[in-house]
Order: structure tokens, then C-alpha cells, then sequence
């Protein structure tokens, strides 16, 4: 019996001896260091100061790099708005003189970045703005279009107006008889 148990013990400690140490270790027990000063190997992540220096690079990149970036809108897309806008705000006015059972004005006059819509009788001065153009681009056409209670343009029907800024011009035209208003 002795035998047999030295031998058992004998294979036991050969196994153990075969076995790399990474399946010996306990759950506790930390990775083994193959540098002979003892650091540990494999320890991932970053420190605070390593942290705190990437923020900083980050911000002195971004406090330089930000303000050379130009964030203005080509003139095509700021004039293509603004024609956008007047063809709504005119449609506004058409929609309001039906709404409210009124004539309703909205006037351009040349040379401006801006537009009005006259006061009415009855006043609906809550819901007369005026109209504001984008930065560069201006009104190339002084007319007053009005539209009577059925929304037929009374004055200033089958005439347009023309908006135009950075060399690109858009006409906006209201149709006579039905008040219609087209970009072209």
C-alpha cells in the first residue's frame, strides 16, 4: 500500500511539475510576472494623468481648429432659401385675406433684405411680421401684391419678384386670376 500510495503521490507531483502555472493559480492569485523586477504584465487601462493630458490635447486641437472652419452657407442654397420664404410668405398673405375675409398686401421694395406686410382693416397686426432675407441677399423688385377675400390677387397678379445674391437670382411669380405662385 505504500508503494501504491508513492507512487500516486509520485505522479501527482509529476503533473504538477508538467502544468504551466497559468492553471495552477487560484482566483486570488495575481498574474505571475515574468519581468525580473516584478512589474505586472497585461494591467490594461489608462491613468489620470494620461486621461487629463489626452483632454487637454483634445482641447488646445479644438479651440485652434474650430474657428478656421467656415460654417457660412453657400450664396446658391441662401438665395434658393430666401426665394423658398418670400413664395411662402405670400402664400401666408393669400391664405390670411381668405381666412380672415379681408384684402391682404405684402410689399417688396428693390434693394432691400426685407419685406412687409401692411397693416389691414380690420387690423390683424398680430399677424403681420415682416419678412426677414438671409445676410447677402436682397429683393431686386419694388411691387405690392394684394389678394382680395377669395384669395385672388387683386394687385400685382402675373408680375414676380426677384431675389438675388452672390451672382444667382430666383423669380417668384404670382399668377393672375388664381394667385398661384411659382419659383423659377
Amino acid at each position: 500500500m505504500n508503494d501504491e500510495r508513492w507512487t500516486i503521490n509520485q505522479v501527482h507531483l509529476n503533473c504538477r511539475r508538467n502544468t504551466p502555472n497559468s492553471e495552477l493559480r487560484t482566483l486570488n492569485s495575481p498574474h505571475p510576472s515574468p519581468l525580473p523586477t516584478g512589474e505586472r504584465v497585461g494591467v490594461r487601462g489608462f491613468t489620470l494623468i494620461e486621461v487629463i493630458l489626452i483632454m487637454v490635447i483634445i482641447g488646445i486641437l479644438s479651440a485652434t481648429v474650430i474657428p478656421r472652419i467656415d460654417f457660412t452657407l453657400p450664396t446658391t442654397a441662401s438665395v434658393d432659401g430666401a426665394a423658398y420664404i418670400v413664395a411662402s410668405d405670400i402664400r401666408y398673405v393669400q391664405e390670411c385675406a381668405m381666412a380672415n375675409r379681408v384684402s391682404k398686401s405684402i410689399s417688396f421694395t428693390s434693394g432691400n433684405s426685407f419685406y412687409t406686410f401692411p397693416p389691414t382693416t380690420p387690423s390683424t397686426s398680430r399677424l403681420d411680421p415682416s419678412g426677414q432675407l438671409s445676410e447677402g441677399v436682397v429683393v431686386g423688385t419694388t411691387i405690392t401684391f394684394t389678394f382680395n377675400s377669395l384669395g385672388e390677387p387683386i394687385a400685382g397678379g402675373g408680375n414676380s419678384v426677384i431675389v438675388s445674391g452672390g451672382g444667382q437670382t430666383r423669380t417668384i411669380t404670382v399668377t393672375n386670376y388664381t394667385g398661384k405662385v411659382t419659383i423659377s
